[in-house]
Formats: C-alpha cells, sequence, structure tokens
C-alpha cells in the first residue's frame, strides 16, 4: 500500500455508530476518504415503509462496500449486516484489502489480509501506510 488517499468502508454494528465516529475522524485525519455513510444515519423517513428504507439501505452499504479500496471490520460487536459485507468484500477480494480489527470469531475472518488486535495497532499500521 503506498502513501496515497484510500476509500476506507468501516464495518461494524450499527448500534456502534457513536463509537465508531472518532474512529472514523482519526482515519480522515490520516488523509483517508471513509465512505460508511451509515455512521451517520439515524432514522428512516416517517413516510417510508420499514421495508423499503432497510432495502435501500442494504443496497447503500453495498455500493459502498463495492467502492472501498480497504473494507476495516470491527470484530468486537455482534452484526449479521456486517457478516454479509465481509462476505461481499471477499468475493471482491482481488479489488481491495480486508482488515479485521479484534479477536477473529470464526473461519471466514482468517481470509482477511491482515488482522489487529486493537483499534490502536490498526492506527499504528495504517499512520506507517
Amino acid at each position: 500500500m503506498s502513501k496515497q488517499s484510500l476509500k476506507v468502508y468501516i464495518s461494524a454494528s450499527f448500534h456502534n455508530r457513536l463509537k465508531m465516529r472518532p474512529i472514523r475522524d482519526k482515519i480522515w485525519q490520516l488523509g483517508h476518504n471513509v465512505v460508511s455513510t451509515w455512521i451517520d444515519e439515524s432514522s428512516k423517513p416517517l413516510a417510508m415503509p420499514q421495508r423499503d428504507f432497510d432495502k435501500k439501505t442494504a443496497f447503500k452499504d453495498l455500493c459502498e462496500v463495492s467502492l472501498a479500496e480497504l473494507v476495516i471490520m470491527d470484530l468486537e460487536s455482534v452484526s449479521t449486516g456486517k457478516a454479509v459485507e465481509l462476505g461481499f468484500a471477499l468475493a471482491q477480494h482481488q479489488n481491495k484489502m480486508i482488515w479485521t480489527v479484534g479477536k477473529e470469531d470464526h473461519i471466514f475472518h482468517t481470509l482477511a489480509d491482515r488482522n489487529f488486535r486493537t483499534w490502536d495497532e490498526y492506527f499504528t499500521e495504517l499512520g506507517k501506510e
């Protein structure tokens, strides 16, 4: 990886979006573009049925994963959605790097290019790149 700006997708539980905001900000400060708009989502439009909102949100998230050059997954939170994002990213493994942060808890996590025990360890490495 060169010292150029990367398009980064952060994958984590939606319920941890507030925890991910300072992480996103730190990635931005390192000069990278975070494409994970879910981190700033709050609610659906009142007139939109929940199922329609969920479909649009899921499609948008997959488009953002597809756009990313680096997908970084927070393994500390439990989410079936991020498992889908990991699978989608792995299907595009020739076009992106996949890094995880936290304890690997199933065999598919071992397919990531890198694993970091903590976010601090991750930022140390990202700052070198």
